[in-house]
């Protein structure tokens, strides 16, 4: 995907840091390269940025912290907008590659002082699913210690570790004897964890495990993408099922695209709106009165940068209701794909609330050739929301049916013994499948914050648009 922050450069001329050197070394005792980082977030957050008229006033020439410099320009009601110091990694890691196990875990509370791990997914071809590690599993000891709230975050995160796996018997974790050593590898991670065509009750159903919106750096996971709709479309589904649990994420084109997909065919053929764009006052209005479209007139509000449309699709299903499952870990372009359908179908929710990103970012890095600096920024820039004007739900979007994602009797991806899949399959069919009933974890396991790496708190994209 192009770098969108160049574009925006390009268009209406970033104040750029060269023309600034003066200015830069001119009453400060900072090193120049703090400076340089300073002026760069400075210029850079007060172009772009959706809250940029509440912008303190910060003397960027007195700042000796970079990163602390930018989080003091956030609007107090911010919580997705971030900065890093490696461009190359981050934009890697947008496209599903970054250096990882392949396996993803929720740290949860055990007893006062004890964290265990209980693993969600494992992506395919990874260190992790080559090892035979599986949802479900629960990590108790890390090389050989015992998890606490002080270095659970830091012995998940070496490159190379041991874990020790447990059995819960219904009262207590029990060490089952498992260790499994597993080495970070640059991996690119494919976000299609799971399909099938479930056949239920005489039906077909699609189903699909996803956990980012990423098209992969060459194309590679947009085809499997369509290799998956493919399949449900040739497989004459009635139904599907998008299992966005565990999907923080990713770009707002691909939503759209997988919208037009799942819609029904005649929303999809009018180019339906898919969601609307709102910027700061800058930029909505130079992109209202630019011709992007090269049509010889302004572009208004149906700008692309403004408005987002439904796609063609090859693959459109002609759905009339679609079901999602999710949890707080659902956010941003899944959101945007659930809230983005509501207008046109049937949009049925099964699990918890999700986390609530109603916003958008960019990646800006250095605008300057030679580059200066290798950070990137990463801030929310566009607001949005779809085609009735459903938009600010902060505190997540809760479910049409309430059903715990209980990770400590998890189930495979696909099983009927997972309540959350079960649920869908009882909306469809009007049949539900045997199984227990889901309570939640028990009382006493209380989640913690997971222990995410600066570079793997995904965030929306903007659409390509050129």
């Amino acid at each position: 995907m192009k770098n969108i922050a160049l574009l925006f450069i390009t268009v209406i001329g970033l104040a750029t840091i060269v023309g600034c050197e003066k200015e830069i070394n001119n009453g400060s005792d900072l090193p120049k390269e703090t400076l340089i980082l300073n002026n760069w977030i400075w210029e850079g957050m007060n172009e772009v940025y959706l809250w940029e008229a509440q912008i303190p006033d910060v003397d960027w020439r007195a700042e000796p912290d970079p990163e602390a410099f930018f989080y003091k320009l956030l609007f107090e009601e911010d919580r997705n907008s971030w900065i890093v110091d490696d461009y190359e990694e981050l934009a890697a890691m947008f496209d599903g590659v970054e250096t990882a196990t392949g396996m993803s875990a929720d740290p949860v509370l055990y007893t006062e002082n004890q964290v265990v791990y209980f693993v969600e997914f494992v992506t395919p071809d990874s260190p992790a699913a080559d090892s035979g590690i599986a949802r479900g599993d629960i990590i108790y000891t890390i090389d050989g210690a015992i998890l606490t709230t002080e270095n659970y975050k830091n012995m998940y995160y070496q490159t190379t570790a041991n874990f020790g796996f447990a059995d819960w018997d219904g009262n207590d974790m029990v060490p089952n004897g498992t260790e499994i050593s597993l080495t970070a590898i640059e991996l690119n991670q494919n976000p299609v964890v799971y399909d099938e065509v479930i056949d239920y009750q005489g039906q077909k159903i699609g189903y699909l495990v996803y956990t980012q919106f990423t098209t992969g750096q060459q194309g590679e996971w947009l085809d499997e993408l369509n290799e998956v709709l493919g399949e449900f479309k040739s497989a004459g589904v009635s139904d599907v099922v998008l299992d966005l649990r565990y999907n923080p994420g990713g770009s707002l084109d691909l939503s759209a695209y997988i919208a037009a997909s799942v819609a029904p065919a005649a929303v999809m053929e009018d180019s339906a709106v898919f969601v609307n764009l709102v910027w700061n006052d800058l930029y909505n209005n130079y992109w209202a009165g630019a011709d992007l479209d090269n049509d010889g007139m302004a572009d208004g509000l149906e700008s692309y940068q403004l408005r987002i449309r439904l796609p063609p699709s090859d693959l459109n299903l002609n759905l009339l209701t679609v079901y999602f499952l999710t949890t707080e870990g659902t956010a941003s372009a899944s959101e945007s794909l659930m809230s983005g359908l509501y207008p046109y179908m049937d949009v049925v929710q099964i699990g918890t609330t999700t986390y609530g990103k109603c916003y958008a970012s960019i990646t800006i890095d250095d605008w300057e050739e030679p580059k200066r600096h290798n950070w990137a920024m990463q801030p929310i820039v566009i607001k949005y929301s779809n085609a009735d004007g459903f938009t600010d739900f902060v505190a997540g979007i809760a479910p049409d049916y309430e059903v715990a994602d209980n990770l400590l009797y998890a189930k495979p991806f696909g099983s009927l013994e997972d309540p959350l899949l079960a649920k869908a399959l009882e909306e469809i069919t009007g049949v539900s499948p045997l199984v227990k009933k889901s309570t939640g974890p028990e009382s006493h396991f209380k989640s913690m914050p997971r222990p995410r790496k600066p570079l793997e708190e995904r965030r929306v994209e903007l659409p390509e648009i050129l």
